[in-house]
Formats: C-alpha cells, sequence, structure tokens
C-alpha cells in the first residue's frame, strides 16, 4: 500500500558498512555477518548487550557512551570496561563529575552478579536468558563450564545442539579467554542465585507451546521461563505436536499454520490467565 513505484531493488552488500570486512554466512545459517572482532559496530553493541538490564545491568551506559568510550579507545573489549577511571569517563562529551562518578560506581557494582547473568552478558551466539540460566544451574561455577566436553553440553536438556556448540567453540576460543581473564582478574564475583521454589505441581507438564508476535507484559525469554517452570516446553515450529500457539501482537506465519492445522490458540491475556498471572 505504501509502494510509490519508485522503488530500488536491495542489493544485498558484500562488505561490512561499518569497517569494510567482508561478510561471511556460516552453512545452513540465513544471517551474513562480519567476522572483524575489532568492528566498531560490533564492539559498541557488544557493550550495550554487556551492559545491558537482563546481562550486567550498567545503569547509564547507552548507545552515545558506548559509542564515545570506542571513539576515544577508552575500551577496545568488554574488559576493559571494569579498568576505566573516573579520570578517563571525565573525557566523554557531557560528563562532568558526578556523571563520570555515577557510571563509574555502577560499573563496579556490576561486579558482583550471578553466574547466569554473566553468561548471557557474554553474547555467545545462541545463549539467551534462559539458556544462560541452565547452563549456571546445570554447571555450578564458570571452571566447570569451561571444562564441559561439546558431549557434556548437548546433554543438558532445553540446550539445543547449536547452542552446545555455540558454548563449546567459544570457550575454546584464544582471544575470548584472555578477555575472560581479564574480566575475572578485575575482581568479579558470581553470587549464588536464590533458588526459586518450584511448584509443588506442574500443571503444564507435557504441554507444548509456540510464541508468535509480541508480547506486552513480558519478553519472549521470560514467557519461555514460565513455562518451563510450570513443566511445559517451548518449541520455536508448528507441528501437530503443538498444544498451544501464544500470539501476541504483529503475529507472523506461525499464527496462519496454527489456523491451518486447527491448533488451540492463545491471546497473551488466555497466556496469562493459564500459568496463573494477572493481565
Amino acid at each position: 500500500e505504501r509502494r510509490t513505484g519508485k522503488e530500488k531493488p536491495f542489493t544485498m552488500p558484500e562488505n561490512c558498512p561499518v569497517c569494510g570486512t567482508k561478510l561471511v554466512r556460516k552453512p545452513g545459517e540465513a544471517v551474513w555477518r562480519c567476522p572483524n572482532r575489532g568492528c566498531y559496530g560490533q564492539l559498541v553493541r557488544h557493550l550495550l548487550h554487556f551492559a545491558s538490564r537482563g546481562a550486567m545491568d550498567i545503569e547509564g551506559l547507552g548507545t552515545k557512551v558506548a559509542e564515545a568510550l570506542v571513539d576515544r579507545g577508552l575500551v577496545q573489549d568488554i574488559g576493559d570496561l571494569y579498568y576505566l577511571k573516573v579520570e578517563d569517563l571525565l573525557q566523554l562529551p557531557g560528563f562532568a563529575l558526578k556523571k563520570a562518578r555515577n557510571l563509574y560506581q555502577a560499573i563496579q557494582r556490576s561486579k558482583k552478579t550471578t553466574l547466569a547473568r554473566f553468561l548471557y552478558a557474554l553474547g555467545i551466539r545462541h545463549v539467551g536468558e534462559v539458556a544462560a540460566q541452565l547452563l549456571a544451574q546445570h554447571f555450578k561455577s564458570l571452571e566447570a563450564l569451561k571444562k564441559a566436553s561439546l558431549a557434556d553440553l548437548m546433554s543438558i536438556p532445553g540446550i539445543g545442539p547449536e547452542a552446545a556448540r555455540s558454548v563449546w567453540e567459544w570457550f575454546r576460543n584464544e582471544r575470548n579467554l584472555q578477555v575472560l581473564e581479564k574480566l575475572l582478574k578485575a575482581g568479579l564475583t558470581f553470587e549464588e542465585e536464590a533458588a526459586e521454589e518450584a511448584p509443588e505441581e506442574k500443571p503444564l507438564e507435557g504441554k507444548t507451546f509456540v510464541f508468535t508476535g509480541a508480547l506486552r507484559s513480558m519478553t519472549r525469554e521470560e514467557a519461555k521461563r514460565r513455562v518451563q517452570a510450570l513443566g511445559g516446553r517451548v518449541t520455536s515450529s508448528v507441528s501437530r505436536n503443538v498444544d498451544y500457539v501464544v500470539v501476541g501482537e504483529n503475529p507472523g506465519s506461525k499464527y496462519d499454520r496454527a489456523r491451518a492445522l486447527g491448533l488451540q490458540i492463545l491471546s497473551e491475556e488466555e497466556f496469562l490467565k493459564l500459568i496463573g498471572e494477572k493481565a
């Protein structure tokens, strides 16, 4: 409806628009990626993910700050964050003493975190909040996870083969290990996460869910966690083996597929009621 007839065909770039490195695509993946670990764009995005609320939760480290840290050469990897001084932060645009101290203190506070948050913060491909939580619960320590074999990782319920291989490869990359060592030397410590009380009953035991569209009340990862805590499982593909398809805003083709198969479709409100949450 919005087309004017003047549109130009999209041409997939061969090189990263930020650093110019030739893009690559792994076999079986649809996405082309920049392989340059020193790419400005990648480093800024990595910093933002590392500092995000579900990860290290560093208040005040937003896009402009991340870009300024990289622009000035103050941060070349996530480990450098913990070696910044107030004097370094005063170099950033718009930073007076109070703002610099606030960010410095936020960075220092983030040194005390949980293993699950830290694993999610590392930005390992295919490892979201739920997978990070499962890994932390299974291995209990970073050292145990580092030593895990690919078979160990693949045996964990809820960790798919792609995530397992991605984690295994990440901990065998020398550059990653150097950054990890830098982070640990900076004094990061992992608190034992308070164990969530398991529900006495598992009302969703044996039930399979698919989510499509954006949920207003929680993130997709949070919804998965709620389902798993109640005994259910979440899959990404629609088939006759699925019990419920939860439909949020702007659902994709999974919604049409679910209707065609006659599967039970739940609105977000119906899903919240099913898991015992208030809409």
